[in-house]
């Protein structure tokens, strides 16, 4: 084999490695078969309420079960009567690969999001609390919150619980507007694009590295993947263009956004 040949395959073999790694890392967090992280629907659960069948999110059945080291938390579920495993609720959990469950929460269903639109954005928190607040209870639900604020069944059950200071299933005023403080979207929605990427941009030379990003995108360990998509033209900064379509991805919904992604002039 010739040196040029051999420089060949070993790019080839590179890029495929490359390709499969990037694979397994897309499908690492709650989909695989043996994900650590299962996130779906309770089917079913057996007499003694220590074994379930967790319908992935994906299309994987999962099967789990809890002892006397597992920690099991009821989110959004009532004290009286409510706290118990039941088919058809909502499932966050972290396991091992023979799945026993190292910590589980269990919620009621939630069914498809219902955003409230565009007029969400200019709300105030109170006002915001009582357009959520469907059944005039004056505290909001985890499916309320789940429903029209923040949809997410992988972070939504953590989030809530940890909002949810008096372990009550349901957050009043106080615990309602601190919880709403870390949703990226009214976050971000409380000053204009064009202010968000002037506050960023510390160095004023009218673009964002990863780090002025940071102010805007609180996104922690995934920042870097976000920076790069944001990034359309690969210049290792974001013009103010790149980032306001990045804004409006997150306060209007990426299908929804109608700023371009076309390269600057």
């Amino acid at each position: 084999m010739t040196t040029k040949l051999a420089v060949h395959a070993v790019a080839v073999l590179v890029s495929a490695f490359s390709i499969l790694a990037s694979n397994a890392q897309a499908q690492s967090n709650s989909k695989r078969p043996d994900s650590p992280v299962v996130v779906g629907k309770l089917k079913s659960v057996d007499s003694s309420g220590t074994k379930f069948d967790v319908q992935q999110s994906g299309e994987h059945l999962r099967k789990l079960y809890v002892n006397s080291e597992s920690k099991v938390y009821f989110v959004g579920l009532p004290a009286k009567g409510g706290q118990k495993p039941r088919a058809g609720q909502g499932v966050k959990a972290t396991c091992e690969k023979d799945g026993r469950v190292k910590t589980i929460s269990f919620t009621p269903p939630v069914g498809e999001p219902s955003m409230l639109g565009e007029k969400r954005l200019t709300m105030t928190e109170s006002e915001l609390l009582k357009d959520v607040d469907k059944d005039a209870s004056n505290t909001i639900s985890y499916v309320e919150f789940s429903k029209y604020i923040y949809h997410s069944p992988k972070h939504g059950p953590d989030s809530f619980r940890k909002a949810d200071m008096d372990s009550d299933g349901v957050l009043d005023t106080v615990e309602f507007v601190e919880a709403l403080s870390k949703v990226s979207w009214w976050k971000i929605s409380r000053k204009t694009p064009d202010k968000w990427f002037i506050q960023a941009d510390s160095n004023g030379n009218n673009k964002l590295d990863i780090e002025e990003f940071a102010l805007i995108c609180t996104s922690g360990n995934h920042i870097e993947n976000i920076f790069k998509r944001t990034d359309r033209d690969t210049s290792g900064q974001l013009s103010q263009r790149e980032t306001v379509t990045y804004i409006r991805s997150v306060t209007h919904g990426a299908k929804r956004t109608k700023v371009k992604p076309a390269r600057d002039k």
